[in-house]
């Protein structure tokens, strides 16, 4: 395309003598570049009524035309700005949007060369109609007298001319369009690049802040600094990084970067296991201000101990007034007394086999009797035995549902001092179908996805206090019984309560999700999270723009001073 496109940017006006073009001479040059091979038909077949002053169809040209623009890539570049959390990323991103911005923008070179050749071929073609029209007139000294002499011939010519401006017009509105994309996704593109250049500006600064000095003070960490750590109180910026272990690590880190004075630290390599699991750790193996790697973090975004409230039997072991009666399968063997028999006239009811390390429904399974039980598990796995409580309080359709509400537990760096938080709103989780005890499909008896808010569920005022005081006392017993253990660095997390309801509102607790689902405004705009975990990091880490939201404090306690490492 490249000698067309020269062609038609300058060579072709070669033969204008002042204003006035050539017409003949251009059609017949430009058209000899479009023309297809000569065959016999066509040398046979009657010229085209809108045939060019070089003897080849005008249709046929812009016809090549439009083949020419259909066969252009559309100006669509697929690659994005994103977030980047390392220098590689960064720096590769980068080269991606340069690279994209190059060729792009060729691409949108290339169509408006395209549509700028269909412009001079109209142009030169309404050039064309004009002329002859001008010419029947001048020969006849009027308009009038040219319609007298030949009616059919000069109707035959106004209509070409009116319709080579008419097609003009379209060729020139198409180049206009096509100026209009190339030039708005230019503008896009380097801001694009413009990002990428921000961001690995912001990098630099916060390893020369680090560097110099701005970093904080991760107790417990060993590490050599040429220059003294500035004091909290004096720092100018916050640092978080994202190590990659999954979680909502990146999330907070999200969250906490909308403060003005919080940065992105890199992260780089650390090593690589023998199962060749890469991990990662802040740049340099600095210390920074939050990250999911503990040993590099001042704030701990994982509670010590966790496991107790995570693993189902573990938590059974030290709550299980507060929760239903449970059974255990070990390696496909019951441990300790197994579940009685029930009579062949006792009222049906299901039963529950859960994988005690597994949550979010998945490896929740339904029988009928507690002997079938241990034909659902598996061998060298551990699962919890529940019978479905009796009487469970419905929704309006008769469809069984849970409690799914919300829990901030923070540790703080005495090690001893434990609060926890209760989040006043929550959500449902119903059933597709209304509940029968008889029915033992997932539909009916598995309810797992955040159906809706729950502030406006009826019951939810009285059942609140109670979920709110049975969480309270697992955090209780789990301190003081030496279950959570304390840091010498502030620790927290973001927790989910699985509660069911009876029909008198007596609660039993089914399980605690140490890693919940949280949603954010860009996913769900309607229905999300932002505002409980906002609120739960001004807990955290406090800032004068920020607020607690709808998060009640719900117990403060003392746990068991931590063990000497």
């Amino acid at each position: 395309l490249k000698p067309l496109f020269r062609y038609a940017c300058g060579s072709c006006w070669q033969g204008r003598t002042g204003d006035a073009r050539v017409p003949g001479t251009m059609v017949a040059a430009a058209l000899q570049r479009f023309a297809p091979p000569v065959r016999e038909a066509a040398v046979a077949a009657p010229h085209h009524a809108a045939a060019s002053a070089g003897g080849f169809p005008l249709d046929d040209v812009l016809a090549r035309c439009k083949v020419l623009l259909d066969q252009q890539p559309p100006m669509e570049g697929s690659m994005k700005y994103r977030r980047t959390w390392t220098v590689e990323e960064s720096l590769e991103q980068h080269q991606c949007l340069l690279r994209q911005h190059e060729l792009q923008s060729q691409i949108g070179h290339n169509r408006t060369q395209v549509t700028r050749v269909q412009v001079e071929v109209a142009r030169v073609e309404a050039e064309r109609a004009a002329v002859a029209c001008r010419a029947m007139v001048d020969s006849a000294g009027s308009a009038a007298a040219a319609m007298a002499n030949d009616p059919k011939a000069f109707q035959a010519a106004l209509h070409g001319a009116h319709a080579a401006a008419r097609l003009l017009r379209q060729t020139l509105e198409l180049f206009e369009h096509e100026e209009r994309e190339r030039v708005a996704k230019t503008k896009w593109m380097e801001k694009e690049i413009a990002q990428s250049n921000h961001e690995m500006t912001t990098f630099r600064q916060a390893i020369d802040g680090i560097t110099n000095g701005d970093g904080p003070d991760v107790p417990g960490m060993q590490e050599e600094r040429v220059v003294p750590v500035v004091d909290s109180s004096e720092r100018q910026y916050f640092y978080c990084s994202d190590c990659k272990l999954g979680g909502h690590c990146q999330r907070f880190c999200l969250y906490l970067l909308k403060r003005p004075n919080w940065r992105i630290y890199p992260a780089e390599k650390w090593f690589e296991d023998r199962n060749g699991q890469t991990s990662y750790c802040p740049l340099g193996k600095r210390g920074v201000d939050f990250t999911d790697e503990t040993y590099f973090s001042r704030i701990a975004m994982h509670i010590k101990g966790r496991i107790w409230l995570e693993d189902k039997r573990k938590l059974y072991e030290f709550v299980p007034d507060l929760m239903p009666l449970t059974y255990i399968i070990q390696d496909r063997r019951w441990v300790g007394a197994p579940p009685q028999a029930e009579p062949p006239d006792a009222p049906p009811m299901p039963w529950f086999v859960k994988g005690t390390d597994r949550n979010f429904g998945t490896s929740v399974m339904c029988c009928a009797r507690p002997e079938d039980c241990m034909g659902l598990v598996d061998s060298n796995t551990t699962y919890v035995v529940q019978k479905h409580i009796p009487d469970p309080l419905l929704y309006k359709n008769g469809e069984k549902c849970h409690i799914k509400f919300y829990n901030l537990l923070v540790g703080f760096a005495d090690g001893v001092t434990w609060k926890l938080y209760t989040y006043k709103d929550g959500y449902l989780s119903i059933s597709p179908k209304p509940w029968s005890p008889t029915d033992l499909s997932k539909e009916t008896q598995v309810t797992i996805i955040r159906t809706k808010r729950i502030n406006d569920w009826e019951p939810w005022p009285r059942v609140y206090p109670k979920c709110q005081e049975g969480v309270a006392e697992v955090m209780r017993r789990a301190a003081e019984q030496g279950k959570l253990e304390g840091r010498n660095k502030i620790q927290f997390e973001i927790f989910s309560a699985d509660y069911i309801v009876t029909a008198n509102e007596d609660v039993y607790l089914l399980e605690f999700n140490m890693g919940p689902v949280l949603r954010d405004p860009d996913d769900s705009p309607d229905v999300h999270d932002a505002g409980m975990i906002l609120g739960a990091l001004h807990i955290v880490e406090p800032w004068e723009g920020g607020d607690e939201d709808q998060w009640d404090l719900a117990l403060e306690c003392k746990g068991v001073p931590p063990r000497p490492s």
